[in-house]
């Protein structure tokens, strides 16, 4: 389990750094295209025409990490009232559910990104296809699919870390 989690762990941590550099190098390049569109009157379309499919897959990159720390929104209300058994299984139920979720999204980004290509959708000035995108964040969501199989088997088996709860002000 150890070894497992490890690379669960590594790549879901690998995707957020990636989706995070590439959204930071995105958020630059968006700050270059205002300068220039104000001082220069000369835009950088590429933000503008890749900058959306740029951020989904940046999202995307996101999501694989939260659902390895459960940093989803939790419902803690019987944690005082059930014993724990009672609060482990409707954590597992829970869990179960964002899978159900997880592999709906999966498959739809999927239907998504086959009809994208089979249309042959491209950005509006350059012509670059956006199927390839879609792939990749189809591909990131895949990934996210089997990192809450493993979040849910770790709930199921009782080896959830502890998680610390934040309270509403």
């Amino acid at each position: 389990m150890q070894t497992i989690e490890k690379i669960v762990t590594g790549t879901a941590n690998a995707l957020a750094v990636a989706g995070l550099s590439i959204l930071l190098i995105l958020a630059t390049f968006t700050l270059f295209d205002g300068l220039l569109r104000a001082l220069a009157n000369y835009p950088l379309d590429i933000v503008r025409e890749i900058g959306d499919l740029v951020a989904a897959n940046c999202g995307a990159c996101c999501l694989p990490i939260v659902l390895l720390h459960s940093n989803n929104i939790t419902l803690r209300a019987f944690d005082k009232i059930l014993p724990a058994k009672g609060v482990r299984a409707i954590d597992v139920f829970a869990g179960v559910v964002i899978e159900i979720v997880m592999i709906a999204m999966a498959w739809e980004f999927y239907l998504h990104s086959v009809k994208t290509m089979r249309a042959g959708d491209v950005t509006w000035r350059l012509n670059l296809p956006t199927a390839p995108f879609w792939f990749v964040v189809d591909a990131i969501l895949w990934a996210a699919v089997a990192v809450q199989a493993f979040v849910l088997v770790r709930d199921i088996i009782g080896h959830r870390p502890e998680r610390s709860s934040e309270t509403a002000l």
